[in-house]
């Protein structure tokens, strides 16, 4: 699983984002939207989960995890986001990262109370 995940994920999105919701050149939605899908897949991984959670916490200057257009960049102020705001920036990560390792573990516990051990 982390082999998939940490080699190969990054080529499984590229190839899959395409399929689900296939560009034109000439749209900007339709490439806005492959890159919402793209990211949004990618996002299935725990290595990009951490990474975007680490460089939110790391990096106050970080405003948003997503694509940001020019035209809403426009008027940001360009100080740096106190503590609290860069963890609710990073809230949706940190929740799915604790959700995956509860799952893995329900998971493995499960598997593990199933099977029959004698002494």
């Amino acid at each position: 699983m982390w082999l998939l995940f940490a080699f190969f994920w990054s080529m499984l999105v590229s190839l899959i984002a395409p399929i689900v919701a296939p560009t034109d050149p000439d749209n900007l939605a339709s490439l806005l939207h492959n890159a919402n899908v793209a990211e949004a897949l990618s996002r299935l991984s725990p290595n990009t989960l951490f990474a975007e959670t680490a460089l939110a916490a790391l990096n106050p200057s970080t405003r948003s995890l997503g694509v940001v257009l020019s035209s809403q960049l426009q008027g940001a102020i360009s100080a740096p986001l106190p503590f609290a705001e860069s963890l609710a920036l990073i809230w949706p990560q940190v929740t799915g990262l604790i959700a995956a390792a509860i799952g893995l573990f329900t998971i493995a516990y499960v598997a593990f109370q199933r099977q029959e051990v004698r002494a």
